[in-house]
């Protein structure tokens, strides 16, 4: 390398350093403000603590979520965005150098403990045993903010230490168990705020609320308007069973945002007085702060559920998955296949539309096992198989329906859409010798060329098939195409 190479390099890696700590700065300072700035002007209804401070369980989550910001510069970037918000909110340096140090040490030591106990893997919330080791980063993020901050109350409030313990504990834990699973379990995506949104408006509008959809929701609103005009302590519990039924009815990230939306909205409700609790003599701390515990711990219940609930359901589709697509190929078994492509040719009758289908065979696929053996011959039909999926268009039903053997269902395909379709799959399959079948190991023996042949059949809206009959025409046409010498199409001429 030429010496004068080396400083633009240096430079040029330094740039980028350079960049990425920035990125990284603003990332956490973006978060940190927003949140802290909106609970320091508008929450600070409990005496100094904030009775509703985000921030934290927030900043908490997107670091999890995106542990590749949790950087030196993230770290400076969240401490300037405490500081820069407490100051913009008018709170004194002494005041917001020691809360603020407590708020830190909090979101750190949950960072670090949800290193070491809460795997990459479990933070979506997808595996019920991470409802146990969230909640222990809840608590330790907690517990080490309030051994923190908790001291201030004696030096900058006049208020005892235990009480300062407590309520800072309690504060926070509260609020990790609302807000720390809902931004876990937020959908995964890369798109700009702009697309996000627009994404989310499109499901939305696209959402089919009836009946059962809509009445989980309307029955937790109820429940809510009825805790608020009843009041006492136990209208607190009063939602649990709407909220259980919509952790039943709805996903995962759906239900824990409204547990958490009701939660705060009663939180809120009481610190105002539109919810009226009992004033009773409570030790180390008033009303609203044990309203506030027990709402989180409430809340923890049908957070569970909903988790639960979920992991069941995902194992569900997984095992219904396995039962209707082939282990091997992972295209629709045979059972599985005929049961969608009745249902798809129905449709297309009632629509005026035509069906066309197609049988497929794999040409000397049992000289292939002879000669290479069983796993070769796994592999020539995960092959064809990729192939086939691949040359598909959206809509298209593919299914292996015998040993070699496959068919597929176009619909709105006419002859000729059917038979350039054929054709342009024949191609592919032909070609998949150079692009797939070369040896994966220095063992491995290569495969001879892969070809196959077809068989095309198209029946229409105004002369309707059964599905086994139009798939016999197609298997007759096949017939013929490895009669004429094979890797060909064949198109069956009958009326359909």
């Amino acid at each position: 390398m030429n010496s004068t190479d080396a400083p633009p390099a240096l430079a040029h890696t330094l740039a980028l350093a350079g960049m990425r700590a920035l990125r990284d700065f603003c990332w956490t300072a973006a978060i940190v403000v927003p949140c802290a700035l909106l609970a320091a002007l508008t929450t600070r209804l409990l005496g100094p603590l904030s009775l509703f401070w985000p921030a934290n369980a927030v900043l908490l989550g997107m670091l999890l979520r995106y542990p590749e910001r949790a950087s030196p510069a993230g770290w400076l970037g969240a401490c300037a965005g405490y500081l820069g918000a407490d100051m913009l909110a008018g709170t004194g340096l002494a005041m917001t150098l020691w809360l603020n140090a407590a708020n830190v040490v909090g979101v750190a030591t949950g960072f670090l403990v949800a290193s070491r106990i809460l795997p990459m893997d479990m933070r979506d919330l997808k595996q019920p045993k991470a409802i146990l080791s969230v909640l222990t980063v809840c608590v330790a993020a907690a517990a080490a903010a309030a051994l923190v901050g908790g001291p201030a109350s004696p030096a900058l409030f006049d208020r005892s230490l235990i009480a300062g313990l407590v309520d800072w504990f309690n504060g926070d834990l509260a609020l990790y168990i609302l807000l720390l699973p809902v931004m876990l379990a937020a959908p995964r995506t890369q798109a700009p705020a702009r697309q996000l949104l627009a994404r989310l408006l499109h499901a939305l509008h696209g959402l089919r609320w009836n009946w059962h959809t809509a009445m989980p929701v309307a029955t937790l609103a109820l429940s809510l308007a009825i805790a608020i005009l009843v009041g006492g302590p136990g209208v607190l519990a009063l939602p649990v069973p709407a909220l259980i039924w919509c952790a039943l009815r709805y996903e995962v990230f759906p239900t824990l945002a409204l547990t958490a939306l009701l939660s705060v909205t009663q939180l809120f409700s009481i610190a105002t007085n539109l919810m009226v609790l009992p004033d009773g003599p409570l030790l180390y701390m008033n009303s609203v702060q044990s309203a506030r515990l027990g709402i989180a711990l409430i809340a923890l219940g049908p957070m569970a559920v909903a988790i639960v609930n979920g992991a069941r359901n995902d194992l569900l589709r997984r095992l219904d998955h396995m039962a209707r697509h082939d282990h091997l190929t992972g295209v629709l078994r045979r059972g599985a296949f005929l049961e969608r492509g009745a249902a798809m040719l129905a449709g297309n009758y009632a629509a005026g539309r035509p069906t066309a289908a197609l049988m497929i065979d794999i040409d000397h696929f049992k000289q292939i096992n002879d000669r290479f053996g069983h796993s070769q011959g796994d592999r020539v039909l995960s092959i064809v198989a990729a192939e086939l999926t691949a040359g598909l268009r959206e809509g298209d039903i593919l299914g292996r329906v015998g040993g070699e053997e496959f068919a597929v269902l176009l619909p709105g395909a006419d002859l000729r859409q059917a038979g350039l379709a054929a054709e342009r799959l024949r191609a592919r399959v032909e070609m998949a010798t150079e692009t797939q079948g070369r040896p994966r190991a220095l063992r491995e023996q290569p495969l001879p060329q892969l070809t196959a042949s077809f068989g095309v059949a198209v029946c229409n809206a105004s002369r309707p098939l059964p599905l086994h009959d139009l798939l016999a025409r197609a298997d007759a046409a096949l017939y013929q195409a490895k009669s004429s010498g094979r890797n060909r199409v064949v198109i069956s001429q009958a009326p359909g």
